[in-house]
């Protein structure tokens, strides 16, 4: 239709979801880890702001959050790829921060981070050093995982209108596109 390359629309839609994916799911890993290390590590008052939080955001419809908050944006600017990257990162760190939040309780208890305490290091350097790295296999995974999600998020904003809109191309505008041409 219109005598345009397929092929070529999908790759770039391809290549547009995947970067778009890649940015806010490593985005998404680093928010999560932050706030569950920092909530298991120093807990008290500071577990309690932080999970409250978690709690806000979780009971929050993101996607519905995010159509109506990407629809408000102009479309076809560079902006709007932009503001759908930090929003997809801001609302789905929260399932990922309660994990990361757990495995920190049991990591805190260990000998090598009492050890590393007793000797006076900070708080933020023992969860830099000791335990975020002995729970790399999770974050990577979780990484893998949030990827996914949210390119899934992306095309599903896109197919339904408010996500990457035209004269830029996405699967969800493609997916919408053909979803138009089958009727």
């Amino acid at each position: 239709q219109d005598g345009r390359d397929v092929l070529a629309l999908v790759l770039e839609g391809l290549r547009k979801s995947l970067m778009i994916g890649i940015i806010a799911g490593t985005m998404t890993t680093v928010i999560a880890a932050v706030v569950g290390s920092f909530a298991a590590y120093f807990g008290g008052w500071v577990e309690r702001i932080l999970m409250w939080f978690t709690d806000l955001f979780l009971v929050l419809p993101a996607l519905l959050v995010l159509a109506i908050v990407t629809s408000s944006l102009s479309p076809g600017s560079g902006g709007t790829i932009v503001w759908l990257i930090v929003l997809l990162a801001v609302f789905s760190w929260m399932l990922s921060a309660r994990v990361i939040r757990s495995l920190t309780l049991s990591i805190k208890e260990r000998d090598f981070v009492r050890a590393a305490k007793y000797m006076g290091v900070s708080g933020p350097r023992i969860i830099g050093r000791h335990i975020l790295p002995n729970m790399a296999t999770l974050l990577i995974v979780d990484a893998t995982l949030a990827i996914a999600g949210t390119v899934l998020a992306e095309t599903t904003l896109s197919f339904l209108g408010v996500g990457i809109r035209p004269p830029d191309t996405s699967l969800g505008s493609l997916i919408a596109l053909g979803q138009g041409m089958a009727t």
